[in-house]
């Protein structure tokens, strides 16, 4: 292998080298153009890279048109990233006078210190943890596997649980887990938001959905398809068959149709 390929491999490697030769111009273009506020791009490049701003009122605008966010209502994130959801709702005067309590997860420290800094820092009600699961990407020094992490939180601690970005990049055991987790997290009427590589059968996502941008899943894994065999969590795909019995089995009941997009929408709620 390469030097090349492996610090293409290698996301530590990958953000060291942002940092020395990036994020210091990044940071003159933010502070000339009003985006001060932003995270620096050594952080923003492992979140897809799009307009921090743009992303974050887009899923605000969703969850208000869902009816998601209400009075009171307490906020799981898991896989905040660099706050791009976050930021968005801390600041938003709306939401601030709903009362509403938030928690980020993720497993990449970097972007819960930054979001402890600059978000918690603007609204209180605005908190961030690292959840030191082992991850050759981000954590590889993490103490366990996702699979048998417990998130630590009473049963029934939130309104709202979020999964944008996540299950796309998890495998079947560690999947199952976290909607294990979310189901018993959620309370009563409380609804878990998430987002999948969907599709019909695995022929369907080795040919890869226009939808997807394309990608395709050539490699598939028991339950679940790869877009990358040497890389597994690449971009994980699950068949909407297979999703549907995991919620089953969880206890967790889909509401609604499901929006297909470039990642494809599920809301899932607890079982009576």
């Amino acid at each position: 292998m390469n030097s090349i390929t492996q610090l293409r491999r290698s996301f530590i490697s990958r953000r060291w080298a942002h940092r020395l030769l990036l994020d210091v111009p990044d940071l003159i273009v933010r502070a000339l153009t009003g985006r001060g506020h932003w995270p620096p791009y050594s952080l923003r490049s492992f979140v897809g890279g799009s307009d921090f701003d743009d992303v974050g009122h887009w899923f605000l605008d969703d969850f208000r048109v869902l009816g998601l966010l209400r009075q009171g209502s307490r906020i799981l994130d898991v896989g905040c990233g660099c706050g791009r959801v976050a930021y968005a709702m801390a600041v938003d005067r709306d939401l601030q006078t709903l009362g509403i309590c938030y928690e980020g997860m993720d497993i990449d420290e970097s972007n819960i210190r930054w979001c402890q800094r600059h978000i918690t820092s603007r609204n209180a009600q605005f908190c961030f943890f690292h959840a030191d699961c082992a991850s050759p990407s981000y954590n590889p020094g993490g103490r366990g596997a996702p699979a048998s992490y417990v998130f630590p939180f009473n049963d029934g601690a939130f309104d709202l649980i979020l999964f944008i970005s996540v299950f796309t990049h998890m495998l079947e055991e560690d999947m199952e887990h976290y909607m294990e987790e979310a189901a018993r997290l959620l309370a009563p009427q409380g609804r878990v938001y998430a987002t999948f590589f969907l599709c019909s059968t695995f022929a369907e996502a080795r040919e890869g959905l226009q939808r997807h941008g394309g990608i395709k899943f050539r490699s598939v894994l028991q339950n679940a398809a790869l877009s990358r065999a040497d890389y597994p969590t690449h971009a994980v795909a699950y068949t909407e068959s297979f999703v549907h019995a995991v919620a089953s089995r969880c206890d967790l009941r889909v509401v609604g149709p499901t929006r297909y997009g470039l990642q494809d929408l599920l809301l899932f709620e607890r079982g009576s």
